[in-house]
C-alpha cells in the first residue's frame, strides 16, 4: 500500500512523501519511528500503486541471504528474535529493508509466528525461504532451516550471476558484429562503389545487390532503428503479458546451439537444488513441486513440473514423472531413481545439481571460445560476399585504367 503523507520532522520542516507500508497501522508506527508527526495522510488506491516510485533500493537476493544468515545466529545466540530484528533494522543501510524487518518485528512482538511476519513479504523472500521457515517451526528446526534457507538462496543466485553472464557474450557478440557490418555497409562500402557509378560500368547481379543494400541502409537507417525500438518495445509488453509468447521464445532458445545447453543446465541445476533442500528439510515433493512450478521462468520447464507434479499426485515416483516429461536428462532421471531406490534421494540430488552447477560454470568461463569460431563464420561470410561483389568490377577498372 501507499500512502501520500504531509509531515513535520523533528526540525519543524514541512514535507509531502510517497510512503509504503503494509497496513495504516504499520504506517503510523513507521512514522512514529523515524519521528515524524503526520500531518495528514491519503491513502493510493492500489490500482495507481504500481506507478509509485518505491522509497529506497530494491531489496537484493544478497540482502534477503545476509537475513537469513543473520536470523540464524540470533536464533543460535538466544538473543530474543524480536530484539535481534530490531538490531537487523537498525543496521541495515537500505530503507525499504530497514522498515520491512522493523515491521516484523513489531508483528513477532505482537506474538505472530516468523513465518506469518514474512508472509506480506513473500515477494521479496520468495515463497521457496517462506515455506521453509514454516517447516522449520513446526519441526523445531528453525535455526537449521534458516541456515539450509541461506545456503540454497547463495547456491541459486550464484547460479543466475553464472547463468547471466554466459548468455550476455554471445548477444553483446552478435550485435557488435552485426553493428560494425552495419557501419560499413553504410559508410565504407558506398565510398568504394562510387566509382563504379561514376565510369558507367557494366555490373554483375551480385556487385548491384550489395550496392542497392548499401544505399538502402544509408536512405533509411534512421527509420529502420526507429522501427527496431518499437519492435523490442512491442516484443517486450508481449513477452510479459502473454504466456503463448513466453513460450515460443523459450522454444526457439532451447533449440539454439550453445545457449541452449545454457538453460538446459540452469534449469536442472535449480530444481535438482531446491528438490535437494525440500527433502532434507521434510517438504512434502507434491509441495516442493507446486512451489517450483511458481519459480521457474522458463515456460517449457515450467509445463514440464507442472506434467511432472500431477503424475506425482497420481503416485508415480518422482524419477517416472519427470521421465515422461521428456525434458530432463537421462543423467539427472537415473541419480533420482538411484536415490529413490536405496533412499538417498538428497545425496543424489546434491550430486545432480553440482554436476550441472559445473556445466554452467563452464560455459560460463568459456562462452567466448565457444562462441568465436561462429563470430568468425559470419564475418568471414560476409567479407567474403564483398569481396566477391567487389573484386571483378575493381579488376575491370583498373584494366581499363592501364
Amino acid at each position: 500500500m501507499h500512502f501520500i503523507v504531509s509531515s513535520l520532522d523533528a526540525q519543524g520542516s514541512k514535507s509531502s512523501d510517497f510512503v509504503e507500508a503494509i497496513s495504516y497501522d504499520a504506517l503510523l508506527k513507521k512514522l512514529e519511528r523515524d519521528r515524524v508527526i503526520p500531518l495528514n495522510i491519503i491513502q493510493i488506491p492500489l490500482f495507481i500503486s504500481p506507478f509509485i516510485p518505491s522509497g529506497g533500493t530494491k531489496i537484493s537476493p544478497d540482502e534477503v541471504i545476509e537475513i537469513m544468515e543473520n536470523l540464524h545466529l540470533v536464533i543460535k545466540s538466544g538473543l530474543p528474535l524480536h530484539q535481534g530484528l530490531v538490531d537487523l533494522a537498525q543496521d541495515s543501510e537500505n530503507k525499504r529493508l530497514k522498515n520491512m524487518l522493523f515491521q516484523i518485528a513489531d508483528d513477532i512482538s505482537r506474538g505472530k509466528s516468523l513465518s506469518n511476519a514474512f508472509e506480506p513479504y513473500k515477494a521479496v523472500v520468495g515463497v521457496m525461504i517462506l515455506n521453509l521457515i514454516k517447516i522449520g517451526e513446526e519441526t523445531g528446526q528453525l535455526e537449521l532451516t534458516l541456515k539450509r534457507g541461506a545456503s540454497f538462496l547463495r547456491r541459486t543466485v550464484s547460479l543466475k550471476k553464472k547463468a547471466k553472464s554466459a548468455l550476455i557474450y554471445p548477444s553483446f557478440a552478435f550485435f557488435a558484429v552485426m553493428g560494425a557490418m552495419l557501419v560499413w555497409m553504410i559508410y565504407v562500402l558506398p565510398q568504394m562503389t562510387e566509382l563504379f557509378k561514376e565510369m558507367d560500368m557494366v555490373l554483375p547481379p551480385l556487385t548491384v545487390f550489395i550496392m542497392d543494400l548499401s544505399d538502402f541502409l544509408s536512405n533509411y537507417i534512421g527509420y529502420l532503428l526507429v522501427g527496431l525500438v518499437l519492435f523490442v518495445i512491442v516484443f517486450g509488453v508481449a513477452q510479459k503479458r502473454y504466456q503463448g509468447v513466453r513460450w515460443y521464445i523459450d522454444k526457439m532458445l532451447l533449440r539454439t546451439p550453445v545457449i541452449k545447453k545454457v538453460i538446459s543446465s540452469f534449469n536442472i541445476a535449480f530444481i535438482s537444488e531446491y528438490l535437494r533442500l525440500a527433502v532434507v528439510s521434510g517438504v512434502p515433493v507434491y509441495e516442493a513441486l507446486d512451489t517450483l512450478n511458481k519459480n521457474i521462468n522458463n515456460e517449457l520447464f515450467k509445463k514440464a513440473l507442472q506434467d511432472a507434479t500431477h503424475e506425482v499426485s497420481r503416485g508415480s515416483q518422482l524419477s517416472a514423472a519427470f521421465s515422461k516429461t521428456k525434458m530432463f536428462s537421462t543423467f539427472m532421471i537415473r541419480m533420482m531413481s538411484v536415490g529413490e531406490t536405496s533412499g538417498t534421494l538428497d545425496s543424489q540430488l546434491a550430486i545432480v545439481s553440482e554436476h550441472y552447477y559445473e556445466k554452467v560454470d563452464y560455459f560460463a568461463d568459456n562462452i567466448g571460445k565457444i562462441i568465436e569460431p561462429v563470430v568468425l563464420i559470419i564475418v568471414g561470410g560476409f567479407m567474403i560476399l564483398v569481396i566477391a561483389g567487389l573484386m571483378g568490377p575493381m579488376y575491370d577498372l583498373v584494366s581499363g585504367v592501364q
